[in-house]
């Protein structure tokens, strides 16, 4: 089994790795604040990464097609189900790509206190153990785009 298969294929509630999805090449992250109008639970000044590599492919595409697109909205849900991404976008350029960032699951990070959750937090600095660049092409039967002129 390749490495992205081992990622992929690993018990989302039992993990071996946490994932962290960016637009962005980084070296180490970082606690930062976080903000949710919708979800205030959300909110807090840390590392968020998560047991579903394809929730992490989501936040690698999330931030930089809101950059890119007057109309611009979203849903990813945090409990492994498909699709990991519901979005409504104008503009999806052929070679939108992002970063999955991999870490070690250890005693450091706390799984949000929901029975069904991916999400797991993080309050110090983090250096992955791997980088992987992802292309939304290579994964796109895992999201659903709604309304927005599908062409390309």
């Amino acid at each position: 089994m390749s490495k992205l298969e081992n990622y992929m294929n690993q018990n989302i509630f039992e993990p071996t790795y946490l994932f962290h999805g960016s637009p962005f090449e980084i070296e180490q992250l970082e606690p930062r604040q976080s903000f949710d109008e919708k979800n205030k639970e959300n909110e807090d000044n840390a590392v968020f990464l998560t047991s579903n590599f394809m929730t992490a492919v989501a936040y690698a595409f999330r931030n930089k097609l809101k950059e890119i697109n007057e109309h611009y909205s979203f849903s990813i849900n945090n409990n492994g189900k498909l699709p990991v991404m519901i979005f409504d976008v104008n503009n999806l350029p052929e070679d939108l790509f992002g970063y999955i960032y991999v870490f070690a699951k250890d005693d450091s990070t706390i799984k949000d206190n929901h029975e069904y959750t991916t999400q797991y937090r993080c309050y110090h600095i983090v250096k992955p153990i791997d980088v992987i660049k992802v292309y939304y092409k290579d994964f796109e039967e895992y999201f659903k785009r709604e309304n927005a002129d599908k062409s390309r």
